[in-house]
């Protein structure tokens, strides 16, 4: 075959399905796909909409020639992927293209990094947006090298050819694929979420939702509303069917609006495309609408939008995900130790408390990483939240003691301590600007400010939004949580009073892993403040669980038994959610000896059920609860594991997940956040990570940790600690103690070594 040719839906269809390489030689159908033609004229194959009469539409032409996007490319299915990501950038406002895939533009031409960087990092995959100034989209060729855009072949020969043909494609009715051409490519079962595909918007609505889903998505725009939820009682599903029901009745009231859908992560934008996608027959998610337009990013993509960093060549330390946070904290960690070698730091700094002391010395010498976390945390909380600066009038309040901080942060009981902290955040800024970067922190904060500013006040009524639908609330900080009302278009009632902001939210305080996105303790820093504006809002609470069994839902409530003791305000009501799934097997909880017999047991017993279980691989997690075990298991899982794994490092999408085979998922609870398992392996729910004594913000991290992990679980949760890490954590005790969790011995065997 020379090229694929696919309008931005069927590209974005294919987005639902599993595809393999096999799918590539031959770029067939699924016998039972109904949306989709597949027309092949001459040595191109065409995939169109059923009902397309014109060919007057933009298409994306794929080459598939020597230097064609797929030639000696490791992963087909993940180029392929981030092809479909790029057209998403160009025809639809729900993702920007990752700072992570080093992306250059020069006029009409584009490229990025070809494939992830566990494939290798120099091939690029180049695009031409505008080819004979159409608004078509063209991959024309995939190098092993960068080659200068003026140099590259551009293969135009084949994009003519393809639009040659266009026509009669059109015209040709739908030709049954052959058997040998369906191989390589299902429908998926599940989106994340436990999402059945199949059912209409219009059938959700009548007979899926629950009474408290319908009462939510019947609430008006008069106000803000929020959705409080356990995790699997369909908090997203909830808010995507609002967001595309009330797009589809203003789209046929021709009410010009603007609907914002904003998430934390990009995985959880994908989960909102594609459910969207599978409900939506209206186009409305492919932006053909005329009188409503639909946008769904995160919160960091729509402030990289607004600041035009590009133009200022500013590059964000991360939109989101590991990468940013892994680089913050190693820049603190090199500013510990440049002050720990610093003779005149250390007799500048020699008053601080004891135990900032100590731990400042673990810090600086590789071990004891809390305080990086905490010094994070700050950073995130106050400094570049408020933009307090060492040797300005704020940093001298926030020296002084006078300014405000939250009480559940990290103890500064004197001056010295605080100037202390000022000066690791006056280097740290300092590394940032050389490297000629912002920390994702001070881009929110900036964003803030630019909302506060005259030029968008001028252009708010234009850019802003008439609804927002925000998910994941509870991981946005105090600062993240002011900015969403600031988005909101300014609206006037009948009578001349301004509009409430109509802003749907969804959350569970539980499931949040950090403490900069669950603030909590005295003060103005509950979630709902004055400060947010969105105090007042309606209540709309879910309780029927879909997502887990009984068994497992029993285990999560007794865990919740563990956060009466943590001053935790109102909004984190206890665990009342009611499983709807059949019975299954009880959690179960190993103690092995020491961190290689559970490395070698968990990831081999994962590697068995990946192998057997139907859905494969991408239906079995391993979760790690801790940080430093989770880098030294993915160095020696590529060692001891290989091919049998799929890392998943970052909140970004991965682009492998619907293709990940037999080979199972190895994470954290906090990059899965909104995917769910038949099988979890929950590993280092270790005593030392949270022990009786430390603070109650590690402490409440910690548990959120393990509640998260834990009801990523479907049917089957097993848990692990070891003893050379302090054996289980007491936070287990309560749900040992009334059996809701089972205790079983390890298995004998030989030993691998990490």
């Amino acid at each position: 075959m020379k090229a694929i040719v696919l309008t931005p839906k069927t590209l974005f269809r294919l987005n639902q399905f599993s595809i393999s390489d096999e799918w590539f030689n031959h770029f067939g159908l699924p016998e039972h796909e109904n949306n989709i033609k597949r027309v092949v004229v001459g040595n191109i194959v065409y995939f169109l909409e059923r009902e397309l009469e014109s060919d007057d539409c933009p298409v994306i032409v794929i080459n598939l020639g020597a230097e064609g996007v797929f030639s000696d490319a490791p992963s087909r299915a993940a180029t392929l992927e981030r092809i479909i990501t790029t057209a998403r950038s160009i025809y639809t406002d729900s993702v920007s293209i990752p700072t992570s895939w080093r992306k250059h533009h020069e006029g009409s031409f584009l490229s990025i990094q070809a494939t992830p960087r566990n494939y290798g990092w120099r091939a690029r995959l180049h695009f031409n947006i505008r080819p004979r100034g159409s608004k078509d989209l063209f991959a024309f060729s995939r190098l092993d090298d960068t080659v200068a855009f003026s140099n590259l072949d551009l293969h135009l020969d084949i994009y003519d050819a393809a639009k040659a043909d266009l026509a009669q494609a059109v015209l040709t009715a739908h030709e049954p694929t052959p058997m040998e051409s369906r191989a390589g490519i299902t429908l998926s079962q599940r989106l994340p979420q436990g999402f059945i595909q199949g059912a209409t918007l219009d059938q959700w609505y009548t007979s899926k939702l629950t009474v408290e889903q319908r009462q939510f998505v019947d609430k008006p725009h008069d106000g803000p509303v929020r959705l409080r939820g356990s995790a699997g009682t369909g908090k997203t599903l909830s808010l995507v069917i609002k967001f595309l029901r009330d797009a589809i009745a203003a789209e046929s009231d021709h009410r010009p609006m603007k609907f914002g859908f904003l998430t934390h992560s990009f995985a959880s934008v994908d989960l909102v495309n594609s459910i969207g996608e599978s409900l939506d027959t209206t186009g409305l998610f492919y932006a053909s609408g005329k009188n409503v337009k639909l946008e769904v990013r995160t919160l960091y993509d729509l402030a990289h939008k607004h600041l035009n960093f590009e133009l200022d060549q500013l590059i964000p330390l991360s939109l989101d995900g590991r990468e940013g946070r892994r680089l913050q904290s190693e820049l603190i960690e090199t500013v510990l130790r440049e002050l720990a070698n610093s003779n005149i730091a250390g007799a500048q700094f020699q008053d601080v408390s004891p135990d900032i002391k100590q731990r400042w010395s673990a810090a600086a010498s590789g071990g004891d990483k809390r305080l990086i976390a905490e010094v994070m945390n700050e950073f995130a909380s106050v400094l570049d939240a408020e933009g307090v600066r060492s040797g300005e009038e704020k940093g001298e309040r926030y020296a002084k003691g006078t300014a405000p901080r939250p009480a559940w942060l990290m103890q500064l009981h004197t001056e010295a301590d605080r100037r202390f902290v000022l000066e690791i955040h006056r280097r740290y800024r300092k590394h940032l600007g050389e490297m000629n970067t912002l920390s994702v922190d001070q881009m929110i904060g900036d964003f803030n400010s630019f909302l506060d500013s005259n030029r968008w006040d001028r252009i708010r009524s234009r850019d802003g939004y008439d609804v927002l639908f925000v998910d994941e609330l509870h991981l946005f900080t105090s600062v993240e949580r002011q900015i969403l009302h600031k988005l909101i278009k300014r609206n006037v009632e009948e009578d001349g009073r301004p509009k409430r902001p109509a802003i749907f939210m969804a959350y569970d305080l539980k499931q949040s892993p950090r403490d900069t996105f669950a603030t909590y303790g005295d003060g103005d820093q509950n979630l709902f403040s004055a400060s947010t504006g969105l105090q007042g809002s309606e209540l709309v609470k879910l309780e029927r669980i879909f997502r887990y069994t009984p068994q497992i839902a029993e285990f999560l409530a007794d865990l919740d038994a563990t956060f009466p003791a943590i001053d935790i305000p109102g909004e984190w009501d206890a665990y009342s959610g009611k499983a709807e799934l059949e019975s299954g097997s009880v959690p179960d909880l190993t103690v092995f000896p020491d961190e290689v017999s559970l490395f070698s047991t968990v990831f081999n017993d994962a590697h068995k059920v990946a192998r057997s279980i139907h859905g494969g691989g991408r239906r079995v997690a391993v979760l790690c609860a801790g940080d430093d075990q989770f880098d030294t298991y993915l160095i020696a899982a590529s060692g001891q594991f290989p091919g049998k794994y799929l890392p998943i490092t970052s909140r970004e999408p991965s682009s492998e997940l619907r293709h990940a085979g037999k080979r199972f998922i190895f994470s954290m609870p906090e990059y899965v956040a909104g995917l769910q398992f038949d099988t979890v392996f929950l590993i280092h729910v270790d005593a030392s990570e949270a022990t009786l004594d430390a603070g109650d913000g590690i402490r409440r991290r910690f548990i959120s940790n393990i509640y998260l992990g834990s009801s990523r679980a479907e049917k089957t949760l097993r848990i692990s600690a070891c003893m050379s890490r302090g054996g289980k954590s007491d936070i287990l005790d309560m749900a040992l103690d009334r059996k809701s969790l089972i205790e079983t011995a390890p298995p004998p065997g030989k030993k691998r070594r990490l």
